[in-house]
């Protein structure tokens, strides 16, 4: 199994995903790691949110 196009998000380019910066100081960062490694609970944790990922069909 190796990288695709799906598997490592590339695709959320193409979806209109807007990552740029609106000021110098902001700062972009990317949690990226091995499925249930709590990357979602990192995420949660340091914003204070409680966003989920998955797919609907």
């Amino acid at each position: 199994m190796g990288l695709s196009h799906a598997s490592t998000g590339a695709g959320a380019i193409d979806l209109g995903l807007d990552l740029s910066k609106t000021s110098p100081e902001d700062k972009v960062i990317a949690l990226a790691g091995n499925p249930n490694v709590g990357k979602s609970t990192v995420f949660n944790g340091l914003t204070g949110l409680r966003q989920h990922t998955g797919y609907i069909c």
